[in-house]
């Protein structure tokens, strides 16, 4: 069972690095955006196949797989306030269903093998990615929630969470270059709270990880001691 699934997240991350490198590669393509909703929907099937072995989150996971494609074709053809929210609102949870899950195996006792870096390092480009579209759906409800040295272009909304996405992950890994700033109280807390969490998250793992590592090799120490 284990050789047969332990590759789920590798695969789960190959996708969202896929997805995170060719966005700004081929958007202005005249198919720029065909190309990366296909690949948004392998990154779902891949984080759907992830989660196979969880009944209740995977079968929550496919419903929310199938509304987010639903949702994010009626925005390409039909754009609209209303469907702008409800298909940020759909892939928020979506994250968050992939994120805890995901996290929730890596945290679980046991041996460290390969899968479970590749599940931590998953969850960790998931963190940015949800928080990539909370500031999008921030900036539909507040168009003056960020003043950028690139303003955000009224339809555009590929490129706005492009440009949502770079400030979300330089913000988790507290770079912040600057040209991204947070102006409302909202966009200022939730910017505050996502570089806390990506530190909490990269000690608290590290910690974990180790621990597991040490309780797991322990067994093996004494046998080796004995011969």
């Amino acid at each position: 069972m284990r050789a047969a699934t332990g590759h789920r997240h590798l695969i789960l991350l190959i996708c969202i690095l896929l997805l995170f490198i060719i966005t700004p590669l081929v958007v202005t393509f005249h198919h720029g955006v065909v190309i990366i909703n296909i690949v948004a929907v392998a990154l779902l099937l891949a984080g759907s196949y992830a989660l196979s072995a969880h009944k209740y989150p995977f079968g929550i996971s496919i419903i929310l797989s199938v509304v987010s494609v639903i949702l994010t074709w009626r925005l390409s053809v039909a754009p609209g306030h209303g469907v702008v929210i409800l298909t940020y609102v759909a892939i928020l949870l979506l994250n968050g269903v992939f994120g805890v899950t995901i996290l929730a195996h890596v945290l679980r006792a046991g041996r460290i093998d390969g899968d479970k870096i590749y599940a931590a390092i998953c969850v960790y480009f998931l963190m940015g990615y949800a928080w990539a579209f909370a500031y999008a759906l921030l900036v539909e409800m507040q168009p003056d929630a960020f003043t950028t040295s690139t303003p955000f272009t009224a339809g555009d909304y590929v490129g706005r969470v492009i440009q949502l996405r770079y400030f979300s992950f330089v913000t988790l890994t507290t770079m912040g270059y600057g040209d991204i700033v947070p102006r409302s109280a909202g966009a200022r807390t939730m910017a505050c709270l996502e570089a806390v969490m990506g530190q909490l998250y990269l000690v608290a793992l590290i910690g974990r990880l180790i621990g597991l590592h040490i309780a797991g090799s322990g067994p093996a120490r004494a046998n080796d001691t004995r011969r």
